[in-house]
């Protein structure tokens, strides 16, 4: 018996199929930037790029969120018989997660805390260390909740006067480097009012120690984890 298919339903499943391999070629175009788990791909994308929620599998297998083709945001990387469940940015572990350590028929080994610079860095969130505290008499220091790529170091002191008016034409940062490399970082804006001095450094590459020195010979080292945009400010009392 011959099997009638109505032209309808025949021009629709033409669509279907057309609709499906237009699926398959997109998120073969999606690119994935993190070695490890380049290799097949399925998922949202945005512009050429893993972005969104989806599956990666290479070396080792993630799902999660992605961001311009890395792992960023919610998400689980299974490598071998260990799988970090927690939070990505920019492709390394950021911020609170739990590393598994599979024991076959007996209970995981789970380490629970706080990652920064995909190293683990304890039960609480701590993105820097410095020695400044100690040898300044106020320091604050803040990332942006977002990637970035620079620090801008601000220098204020008080006078003595009543109104604690600040000034800070005379002190100034005249070197920062960065200790691994041994090397100058690129300024790429300054500024200097009555109120504060500022320089603003390019920074290529995170975790990163520096070493800054002041125009009165202090000095001080910091050490930064997550990669972001940061402020760090001098206050010193004169």
């Amino acid at each position: 018996m011959k099997i009638i298919i109505p032209r309808t339903i025949f021009i629709f499943l033409i669509l279907l199929k057309q609709l499906s391999l237009f699926s398959q070629d997109t998120t073969k175009t999606c690119k994935v930037l993190l070695e490890s788990i380049a290799g097949s791909y399925s998922g949202d994308c945005k512009k050429g790029y893993a972005h969104g929620k989806g599956e990666s599998k290479g070396i080792f297998r993630y799902v999660g969120n992605f961001k311009y083709g890395l792992p960023d945001g919610k998400g689980i990387l299974y490598s071998g018989d260990i799988f970090f469940d927690g939070n990505f940015q920019d492709g390394i572990k950021e911020g609170k997660g739990e590393m598994h350590y599979l024991k076959g028929n007996n209970p995981d080994s789970i380490i629970k805390g706080y990652w920064s610079g995909n190293i683990f860095r304890g039960k609480s969130y701590k993105t820097y260390e410095t020695d400044a505290v100690s040898k300044f008499d106020r320091v604050e220091i803040s990332p942006t909740s977002q990637s970035g790529n620079r620090i801008t170091i601000e220098i204020s002191t008080t006078s003595d006067n009543p109104g604690g008016q600040l000034y800070s034409g005379h002190l100034e940062l005249t070197e920062l480097i960065s200790v691994k490399l041994n090397s100058l970082l690129k300024l790429i804006d300054k500024y200097q009012s009555t109120v504060k001095s500022s320089w603003t450094f390019e920074i290529t590459e995170f975790p990163i120690t520096l070493r800054g020195v002041l125009s009165d010979g202090k000095s001080f080292n910091l050490e930064l984890y997550k990669a972001a945009n940061w402020t760090f400010r001098i206050f010193m009392n004169k």
